[in-house]
């Protein structure tokens, strides 16, 4: 090992340095993970199997425990869309769950280290908007499709049979990609740190989330989604003190804005972003003067645009959004949205803002085969903390990917369910088929989500060139779903063509502008930027303006009859005030979210970089006002998301302590009686329940039985 005087200025780093053998030259360590694993396989296991069976059996005893003593009728209905009646915080607490992807906390610091500061931020303003505007949609589905229980529901009742089958094939693709994006960079982190085979994490890391999901379905997901988040921002907080208070090595803005100019002083041949060509720059070709700390960056940029347009795809294609969207009761549903996108925000933005400019800080040795597997935050937090910090980044990242996992499992469960068993198998379908229905697709999608993983593995396809594609391969069917809703000209020829022939072009572009640039086509030269921008915009624009053109000159005048005749199999009883589905209600909860959703959206798109830019390179009073923000935000979303949820739902949580330490038969008693009543009414033959009720005695029957009703707990 050099001494720090041997291998140069950068004293902080010389660990990663040593003097070569023949005549004293500093040569650098090639790879931050090179030799043994920082954690033995044990750990691995206990993490993964542990985990996972500590969340099948809490978060099974959690939806028993709503069955017992809140009176939850587990029925098909329930399973699917959770009684409608979600509230606000926990519908935030799943939409930030459901977002937090592996790539979430992976890519995102990997475009921290190859762009600085405005890779975070590009990550986190270019996937956060996507879902406040999704809050325009979730009240559209309460005033057009107060029935559906999924995307393609809605597609079928107005588009017809080609257009469902088009988009459920979009559909299913996106829950295919998301999946195979967790899992990916889920197994590739484990295998990293604890040496745990990649392919038995590719098939493990889903048990646990196969058994809940099972059991409680939608609303087990919730619960697991909640827990899941409350454990994501604590790591998430104690990661961001780390790096900007606590740490040994690094411990304020100032010391990590100082390292960085100094890793910054060091010049190389590098590439830029646009031309992948050679020539003489700082560590980053394309930001203002090779440096870290700038907003000025055409690289950082770029990607930005391609994190807009695939994550559009994402959110509005993916049906798990509109399966948390049905879920929620009406007055919470834009709401959540909006607050969800707000506190995710500082997901990446925070957390990349730490531990990825923390990584160039330290100058640690992390090749760009390990920064494309999203190996970027471990290594950070093992040079900060060593082991603890390699379990404390396993544990939230396995929150990440079961949390989100769960929610693609129900996505494709209900997706199978009503729009291909329901709808072309079996239209008469019972409750109890259609909830077998959904618990066989759960198992089978749960067990092919490994072997997804293991083929994508085998192939070299790598969690940041996933994450790059998926726009060229779904954003076509964006604003044409959007349209949907929104318009009522769009027409089903105008969607089908949109989506299809955007798809196509978007890929025909991707792969031509790759040829044309590098002269060949294969993981490396596709995954660049400048192919994936052209593609991701081709596909997403061509899809809107194909359709918008068709619906224009052929318009549909659609008065969303036939949606709003979407049926339940179940009819489900609901304590929700009547005055929650008004339409003038809605109208006005439209209104809001669409000012506050489009408001916050040029805010953290148009303003927030355009008020950066005349900074250049930030100052170090300017970089310590970056700093607090993402400390800031980070702190006070985590707050939010932990403590909303328990406040909204405390009445619940004392009605099930109350009943566990009181009578805990008190309610499957009154259930009883309540159910005997019922029977007795209904076996009263009709002439004689005529007399009766002439006579008033058939009527207290039913007063009493809805007196009982009454008297559960809400």
């Amino acid at each position: 090992m050099a001494s720090a005087s041997a291998c140069g200025p950068f004293e902080f780093s010389s660990k990663y340095y040593h003097v070569s053998q023949d005549g004293g030259v500093c040569v650098r360590q090639t790879s931050f993970f090179e030799g043994k694993p920082v954690l033995n396989q044990g750990v691995g296991y206990s993490v993964i199997l542990g985990f996972g069976a500590f969340f099948a059996l809490f978060t099974s005893f959690l939806v028993w425990l709503e069955k017992r003593y809140v009176g939850s009728r587990h029925t098909s209905e329930w399973f699917n869309t959770a009684g409608r009646s979600v509230k606000t915080g926990l519908i935030a607490s799943v939409i930030v769950s459901q977002w937090t992807w592996a790539a979430t906390i992976l890519q995102s610091s990997n475009v921290a280290w190859e762009y600085g500061v405005s890779g975070p931020f590009w990550y986190a303003s270019g996937a956060t908007i996507q879902v406040l505007l999704f809050g325009i949609m979730a009240i559209e589905i309460k005033r057009k499709a107060p029935h559906a229980h999924t995307v393609c529901e809605i597609v079928k009742a107005r588009w017809g049979t080609s257009a469902h089958v088009v988009f459920l094939f979009f559909c299913f693709l996106t829950n295919i990609i998301v999946t195979a994006m967790l899992l990916l960079g889920g197994s590739a982190v484990v295998n990293a740190l604890t040496g745990v085979n990649l392919y038995a994490a590719s098939f493990l890391i889903p048990l646990g989330v196969i058994v809940y999901t099972l059991a409680g379905g939608l609303k087990a997901t919730f619960l697991a989604s909640y827990i899941h988040s409350v454990i994501v921002h604590i790591v998430l907080v104690i990661f961001v003190y780390l790096v900007y208070t606590g740490s040994s090595e690094l411990g304020s803005p100032s010391v990590v804005y100082n390292r960085l100019l100094e890793v910054a002083s060091k010049s190389r041949t590098c590439q830029d972003p646009i031309s992948h060509k050679g020539q003489s720059c700082g560590p980053v070709g394309g930001n203002h003067q090779g440096s870290y700390l700038t907003m000025l960056s055409s690289g950082g940029l770029v990607f930005g645009i391609i994190n807009i347009v695939g994550n559009f795809g994402t959110v509005f294609v993916d049906n798990g959004y509109w399966v948390s969207a049905i879920a929620a009761r009406p007055s919470s549903t834009h709401k959540g949205y909006l607050l969800g996108g707000l506190v995710w925000f500082a997901v990446p933005f925070s957390l990349a803002t730490s531990l990825g400019l923390g990584a160039l800080a330290l100058d640690l040795p992390i090749n760009e085969s390990e920064a494309g597997r999203g190996l970027v935050p471990p290594a950070t937090a093992v040079a900060l903390m060593g082991q603890g910090g390699s379990i404390l980044l396993l544990t939230m990242l396995f929150m990440a990917v079961t949390s989100a996992g769960s929610s693609e499992l129900i996505a494709v469960s209900s997706l199978c369910t009503y729009d291909i068993y329901r709808t072309y198998i079996n239209p008469d379908a019972s409750g109890k088929q259609i909830l077998k229905v959904s618990r066989g697709v759960v198992l089978g999608f749960g067990c092919l989500m490994g072997l997804l993983a293991v083929i994508l593995n085998m192939a070299g396809v790598s969690l940041g060139w996933m994450y790059l594609a998926m726009g060229v391969l779904i954003g076509s069917a964006v604003l044409p779903i959007a349209f949907m809703l929104l318009w009522r000209k769009a027409n089903a020829t105008g969607a089908i063509l949109g989506t299809v022939t955007g798809c196509v072009l978007g890929i025909i572009t991707w792969l031509s502008v790759t040829k044309i640039q590098y002269g060949r086509v294969n993981l490396d030269t596709t995954g660049r930027n400048a192919p994936m921008l052209v593609g991701n915009l081709v596909s997403i624009l061509t899809g809107g303006v194909v359709h918008a053109i068709c619906s224009m000159l052929w318009p549909q005048n659609y008065d969303w009859s036939t949606t709003k005749q979407i049926t339940v199999v179940e009819k489900e009883k609901t304590d929700l005030p009547a005055e929650e589905f008004k339409e003038e209600k809605l109208i006005r909860a439209k209104a809001w979210v669409v000012k506050w959703g489009i408001g916050f959206t040029v805010l953290i798109v148009i303003l927030w970089p355009i008020l950066s830019l005349p900074a250049g390179e930030f100052s170090k009073g300017y970089f310590y006002f970056w700093a607090v923000i993402a400390i800031a935000w980070g702190s006070v979303g985590s707050a939010v998301i932990i403590v909303l949820p328990l406040m909204e739902s405390w009445e619940t949580i004392k009605s099930v302590i109350m009943g566990m330490f009181t009578n805990d038969r008190l309610m499957e008693k009154v259930e009883e009686l309540n159910l005997k009543l019922q029977t007795i009414i209904q076996a009263i033959p009709e002439a004689e329940r005529l007399y009766l009720l002439e006579k008033g005695k058939a009527k207290k029957l039913e007063e009493a039985s809805e007196q009982h009703s009454s008297s559960l707990p809400a």
